[in-house]
């Protein structure tokens, strides 16, 4: 982690401020003086002990420490801290919403494409309930990054309600739809003539 300390002034954005490369000792390292900062900085380990709900990988538990130690703000803020604690069955109005799930995936594609910004990004648009904004922002992102999601879940957002005739979801959706049909269709075999 790029730190002289907790009083550095960060002019960058938060990116940058992430050691670029890292090895697993450089990884491990980074990640336990990232947590000193941190249980520096809000005066409480990162880690409670009878907490279990913390499992993610290591470089995405050393981004989510440094995004805390950069923005200043507690791991409960952290846009993907709660994205994975299930809804209660017993509770109808716990249950996600289903627009809610597939910006999810999205984010989840944008992170695997190491498109972390973006994933921030959609995360919090999606905490903030725009769900078509949410849906434009995917789209556009998976256009610039050369990204095609699975057609399940573009036929997903095309089947909600709240993407919209005429939104850059809906097209850049069908598009890409209809990119992946022609796809499918170039890999079909050729059929076999069977002559008597």
């Amino acid at each position: 982690m790029k730190t002289q300390g907790l009083d550095v002034f960060y002019d960058s954005d938060f990116e940058q401020f992430l050691a670029e490369d890292h090895d697993a000792a450089t990884l491990k390292k980074d990640t336990d003086d990232a947590l000193r900062t941190y249980c520096s900085m809000f005066h409480e380990p990162f880690f409670n002990i009878e907490d279990t709900s913390i499992n993610v990988s290591d470089e995405e538990l050393y981004r989510w420490v440094s995004w805390c130690i950069f923005y200043g703000r507690s791991k409960d803020e952290y846009p993907l801290a709660n994205r994975e604690t299930p809804a209660s069955a017993d509770d109808p109005d716990a249950l996600d919403d289903p627009d809610d799930l597939l910006l999810a995936d999205f984010a989840q594609i944008l992170e695997e494409a190491k498109a972390y910004e973006h994933a921030d990004m959609l995360d919090n648009i999606a905490i903030a309930g725009e769900f078509a904004i949410g849906f434009d922002f995917a789209m556009l992102s998976c256009r610039e990054l050369g990204i095609t999601p699975p057609t399940q879940l573009l036929q997903s957002m095309m089947g909600s309600p709240r993407c919209e005739k005429g939104s850059h979801a809906y097209e850049i959706g069908n598009t890409l739809l209809r990119k992946a049909k022609a796809t499918d269709a170039d890999n079909e075999p050729p059929e076999t003539v069977v002559r008597g």
